[in-house]
């Protein structure tokens, strides 16, 4: 189970009064004090995400604030980082700059942010700054424009980080040349294996309470000093061989991935690797030619080793593995895995040649050009009839023709089973012979030929009846030919709220939502008509066309015929459509919103892509993000958004956050914050609050209690700690930051959580007693009153009382109306009888 508040809270105790200890130590102090079951445990592998933790070289546990309290990493300062105010921190600032995945530390002492930005995903912001990517290696702590002009720092000079109890502090230094660090460093290496920088530099503090408390010179340059082997976020003894260790780490991947024995795991990554040299290769080079005679395979390869890798390809899993773990996988170009196919089936056995002819059939329809590769794929079949993959391919193209018999011939010879989703896609479209007409008369086509020879066995459905056929053409296309990536990415989107990673992505492969929307927003569809379009009968080519130029919209539903038939509006545009539908005629109503496409479907019009139920107070933002042509991870995104738990705020609508600062502050300041705020009375420490007033209730806004000379505030969210500080910067310029704590409340677990903490109230309100309800009820109706000249957002941010008095908008009120729950004369219940009477409507 993922860490508690309150595990995390002893967690840092434990490890700030003990030092670091091991997972079954911490487990076991949680244990005593009843934070963990005797059945359950924290995830450690994800601790670091909860809390600022760090790992030693011995797998033992750090707190990081209380380990890195007053240390301070040097780094030199390049020509690009002065420019842009920015700072790579892999190797030299990641030991103290791992603190700034957490909030309460993204920010140094003076106020200003700290940062950290990643090439790749943070490229709007960057953008936004002007800084190139390239300044960016891999990850980098972004500055306030002109903070190392204002320190003096500029290329080749070295700045200091240090963590101090106000925040982190960035100065310029003057490094010691004397020093022990790198001895310290080089004892905790293995010879074996690498160890993550960090690690290595955490566990080199617990042991030397005084390294780094002063300036040394950059990690980076301790590391090459002292001979140490480096790359990335790793370090080793000299001479480590970190291509060997990467190439042991995926063979375990693979292994692992696919339940590979070690041997195949070995050859897959090994032909994975020939894989992606020919693709570096063929970057490199425009000229094939060329890269045929400087590609990794040695024409005099006198010891066979390609041949003997190639010839694994014989066992079919391997073959789509190696898709698999390449183009599928976004590694590269389909052409490298082409010209890798070429090059390899000369140099492999016989019986493994149709396996890299095959995989010249992939290559060249991920190309585009599927009239080669279904050629490749008949001449694969005769190099081995029974070879099973290029048999499968062949049945899609029968399938793509709509030519069935074929299609479930070449299955049968592949013994797939009348479960197999291509099958059972046939087996649905099949028409049996004509039972009014012999076998040698004349064809019912006029023809002239005998019906055997004609359309015996070639009969087809009305295009009518062969439309879901179409679409799951295109839906085979998409999961054959590398969208899968995308499917996981937007399947993610739409279960990330309800389930966990791995049954997200089951239930998004069965969710109508998530493949039409990767057809069609995501470019899938356009693809698949363009690769594999020629195959298409006329008919489907041309509804095939016809389905792209349709957009997913917002409808109203005007009528409903239960069993039938749907007649909706679209809003957009105003055009009206009957759509023959089914289930979804027994469950919509009119005046429903609903997001879909509606597209032609031979002699009708259907919804594709499932019906989305739209909330008023959602049609117009999701009309304006249809309009601007949203990728498919943002639109499912909102259209996901109902599966979300509710986003806990402030009454203000400011995000829930825990926030605590302690300052130091001078004397003398009490009068200035009488001025400021409400003096409360009757406190053994002088308290103030700021108070706001929302819908018409009066709350506080921030509490303020003073102790000797400090002064604590707390308020439950970021900005209201932010407005109070800003005021008392003013008050107090001289004032500092002690302790600044801010802890987000997500989720309504982790509310529930810190409520657990608190003292439980003695006078709850009983809604059953007549005086409680008499203030229930004057309270709402108060509430009603200032509600009816509110901007409301289901309004488009106008007030119910002007939405009344604009016939354009009327309408939009009576349905907010008509969504409110029934009145029942329950107490503190808004009623929608009396609002209408308010504003007219009734």
């Amino acid at each position: 189970m993922p860490a508690t508040l309150d595990a995390i809270a002893t967690i840092a105790e434990l490890l700030t009064q003990h030092g670091p200890l091991h997972e079954d130590e911490l487990t076991r102090h949680l244990r005593d004090r009843g934070l963990v079951g005797p059945d359950s445990a924290i995830q450690w592998n994800m601790l670091e995400m909860d809390c600022p933790v760090g790992q030693l070289v011995d797998d033992r546990w750090v707190w990081l604030p209380a380990l890195m309290a007053g240390r301070v990493f040097t780094h030199r300062v390049s020509t690009d980082e002065s420019t842009h105010d920015v700072l790579t921190m892999t190797p030299d600032l990641s030991p103290i700059t791992a603190l700034c995945e957490h909030a309460q530390y993204q920010r140094f002492a003076d106020g200003s942010a700290a940062s950290v930005v990643v090439a790749g995903y943070d490229d709007e912001l960057l953008d936004e700054r002007d800084i190139p990517v390239e300044a960016i290696d891999p990850a980098a702590l972004l500055l306030e424009p002109g903070t190392l002009t204002a320190l003096g720092v500029g290329d080749g000079d070295t700045v200091g980080l240090r963590l101090t109890t106000a925040g982190l502090v960035l100065e310029r230094v003057d490094v010691i040349a004397q020093h022990t660090a790198g001895e310290r460093l080089a004892t905790t290496l293995n010879a074996d294996e690498p160890t993550y920088a960090n690690a290595a530099v955490w566990t080199a503090c617990v042991a030397d309470p005084a390294l780094f408390t002063e300036p040394l010179p950059p990690l980076r340059e301790i590391f090459d000093d002292h001979g140490m082997a480096r790359s990335g976020e790793w370090i080793a003894p000299n001479g480590f061989d970190f291509g060997s260790w990467r190439f042991g780490l995926r063979c375990e991947l693979l292994a692992d991935r696919h339940g590979l024995d070690a041997d195949d795991a070995l050859v897959l990554a090994s032909l994975v690797a020939l894989y992606d040299q020919m693709s570096q290769f063929l970057i490199e080079s425009d000229d094939v030619d060329e890269v045929q005679e400087g590609s990794p395979l040695d024409p005099d390869d006198g010891d066979g080793v390609a041949g003997e890798l190639g010839s694994a390809l014989a066992d079919p899993l391997i073959a789509e593995l190696l898709v698999a773990e390449t183009i599928d996988a976004d590694r590269g170009s389909a052409a490298a895995l082409g010209l890798l196919a070429e090059m390899m089936e000369p140099r492999v056995p016989r019986t493994a040649r149709v396996a890299w002819r095959w995989l010249r059939a992939v290559a060249l329809e991920r190309i585009g050009d599927i009239e080669e590769a279904e050629r490749e794929l008949l001449a694969a079949e005769t190099m081995d009839p029974d070879w099973p993959l290029p048999l499968f391919d062949l049945a899609r193209i029968a399938s793509d023709r709509g030519d069935v018999e074929r299609g479930l011939a070449l299955l049968r010879r592949v013994g797939a089973e009348r479960d197999d989703p291509l099958v059972a896609l046939l087996e649905a479209h099949r028409v049996e012979p004509r039972g009014d007409l012999g076998r040698n008369e004349p064809c019912w086509c006029g023809s002239g030929r005998k019906y055997k020879k004609c359309h015996l066995g070639h009969e087809q459905l009305p295009l009518a009846e062969r439309v879901n056929w179409l679409y799951q053409k295109a839906v085979q296309h998409a999961e054959a030919a590398g969208w899968r990536e995308l499917l996981a990415e937007v399947g993610y989107e739409r279960y990330r709220h309800t389930h966990d990673l791995a049954d997200a992505l089951d239930a998004a492969m069965a969710d109508p939502l998530v493949m039409d929307v990767v057809l069609f927003e995501g470019g899938a569809f356009a693809e698949f008509l363009q690769v594999r379009g020629s195959l298409l009968p006329d008919d489907e080519r041309l509804l095939a066309e016809q389905w792209l130029l349709v957009d997913r919209s917002v409808f109203e539903v005007e009528g409903v015929n239960p069993g039938a038939s749907v007649t909706v509006r679209d809003v957009r545009n105003g055009d009206v459509h009957e759509v023959r539908e089914r289930t979804a005629s027994r469950q919509l109503k009119v005046g429903q919103l609903i997001c879909t496409r509606v597209v032609p479907a031979g002699d009708s019009m259907q919804f594709f892509g499932g019906i989305e139920p739209i909330a008023l107070h959602e049609r117009d933002p999701l009309i304006e993000l249809l309009d601007g042509e949203p990728d498919p991870v943002e639109l499912v995104d909102a259209l996901s958004l109902r599966f979300a738990p509710p986003t806990l705020t402030n009454t203000e609508g400011e995000p829930m956050v825990i926030c605590e600062t302690t300052l130091r502050i001078g004397d003398g300041i009490d009068g200035a914050l009488d001025e400021t705020y409400d003096r409360a009375d009757g406190d053994e420490s002088p308290r103030w609050h700021e108070h706001v007033k929302t819908h018409g209730m009066p709350h506080i806004r921030a509490t303020l209690v003073r102790d000797g000379d400090t002064l604590r505030v707390e308020t439950n969210s970021e900005e209201r700690m932010d407005r109070v500080l800003a005021t008392l910067v003013r008050i107090d310029p001289t004032m500092r930051v002690l302790d600044d704590s801010r802890t987000p409340i997500n989720d309504a677990r982790e509310a529930a959580e810190l409520a657990a903490q608190l003292p439980a109230g003695e006078n709850a309100l009983d809604p059953d007693d007549p005086e409680v309800a008499e203030m229930l009820d004057e309270f709402i109706r108060e509430y009603e009153a200032n509600w009816l000249d509110e901007p409301i957002p289901a309004l488009d941010g106008h007030s119910p009382r002007q939405a009344a008095d604009d016939p354009t908008r009327r309408g939009d009120l009576i349905k907010l109306l008509d969504s409110f729950p029934a009145d029942e004369g329950a107490p503190g219940r808004m009623s929608a009888t009396r609002l209408r009477s308010a504003l007219g409507l009734s």
